[in-house]
């Protein structure tokens, strides 16, 4: 009975050994983290948060599609703006190697070059892809909507 237990333990120690010992974090985590390389306006962090092929739907309806575009869209806003965002997670939900975190999203954006801030307000997508199981969250699509377009 002994040598069963025994073999019983080694077995789970083996079997946990090859697991990944750090869990993934939640996929709203990263669109907070995303909100926060934003806020500091750091493009190079920001990008590497992003799939090699990613999507952006701003609220303007525009397609910016792939890295180089979207790197430049945004440098260009955060030349002009400094931005202020916070974001509410409202349901994020993982399937395979796809995810996804929808939520709202509160902004107030300052001229740098002085001026009156501008406030907007909307909900936000973001769809998740993971090459693999020991691969890393990417945003893979993102979406923008505000509840007053006329602002910005």
């Amino acid at each position: 009975m002994r040598s069963g237990s025994l073999a019983t333990a080694l077995v789970l120690v083996t079997a946990l050994a090859g697991a990944s010992p750090v869990r993934a974090a939640p996929v709203s985590d990263l669109s907070q983290q995303w909100a926060g390389y934003w806020n500091a306006k750091n493009l190079t962090a920001i990008m590497t948060l992003y799939a090699p092929e990613p999507v952006f739907l701003p609220t303007s309806g525009e397609r910016w599609q792939g890295q180089v575009q979207i790197r430049r869209n945004f440098a260009r806003g955060l030349r002009k703006f400094d931005p202020r965002l916070t974001m509410q997670s409202l349901r994020s939900e993982t399937s395979g190697n796809l995810a996804y975190d929808s939520g709202t999203y509160d902004e107030t954006v300052a001229p740098t070059k002085g001026g009156k801030a501008i406030r907007a307000r909307g909900n936000y997508l973001f769809v998740f892809q993971r090459r693999n199981k020991r691969s890393g969250w990417k945003i893979l699509e993102q979406v923008w909507t505000q509840f007053d377009p006329s602002k910005l």
